[in-house]
C-alpha cells in the first residue's frame, strides 16, 4: 500500500512540475520592443492587435514618440470571463532617447542608450554630408553664373 502511495504521489508531483515549466506564460513582444509607441501601434495594428499602455516612465515626451521598453500580451479573458479582444500592454520610456546632462534617459553605458547614440551620430553625420555636398553645388551653381555673364 505503501508504494501505491509513494507512486501516486510521485505522479503528481511529476505533474505539476510538468504544468509549471512546460505551460508558460506568452511573452513575444511582437518585435515592437525598442520602436517608437506609434510606430509600435502600426505594427501591431497590422498584427490584428491593438496595444494598452501599461506604464510609462518619464514625462518629456508624448507617447507617440516614447519609446517601447517591454511588451507582453494581456491577458485574453477580461473580468468577467469573456474572451477579451487582442492586446499587448506596453510599457513606455518617455525621457530623452539617451541620457544628457539636460535630458534623462537610457545611459550611454547601457546597450539600448548606446545603439540610439550610435544612430544619432551616424544621421548627424549623413545630415552634415548632405549640407556639404549640398553647399558645394550651390557654390558651383553660382560661380557657373558668375562666369557665363
Amino acid at each position: 500500500m505503501n508504494k501505491i502511495l509513494v507512486a501516486g504521489v510521485g505522479a503528481l508531483g511529476s505533474a505539476a512540475v510538468a504544468l509549471a515549466l512546460g505551460g508558460g506564460v506568452a511573452s513575444a513582444d511582437d518585435g515592437v520592443v525598442g520602436q517608437t509607441y506609434a510606430d509600435a501601434k502600426a505594427a501591431l495594428s497590422q498584427q490584428g492587435m491593438a496595444p494598452v499602455v501599461a506604464s510609462t516612465v518619464g514625462d518629456r515626451k508624448d507617447w507617440d514618440n516614447c519609446i517601447v521598453t517591454s511588451a507582453t500580451p494581456a491577458s485574453g479573458i477580461d473580468g468577467f470571463g469573456n474572451q477579451a479582444n487582442r492586446k499587448m500592454n506596453v510599457n513606455l520610456n518617455c525621457y530623452a532617447k539617451y541620457s544628457t546632462s539636460q535630458w534623462p534617459g537610457f545611459s550611454l553605458q547601457s546597450p539600448e542608450g548606446q545603439k540610439i547614440y550610435q544612430a544619432d551620430l551616424a544621421a548627424k553625420k549623413q545630415r552634415e554630408a548632405e549640407a556639404a555636398a549640398a553647399a558645394q553645388q550651390s557654390e558651383e551653381e553660382q560661380l557657373a553664373v558668375v562666369g557665363g555673364e
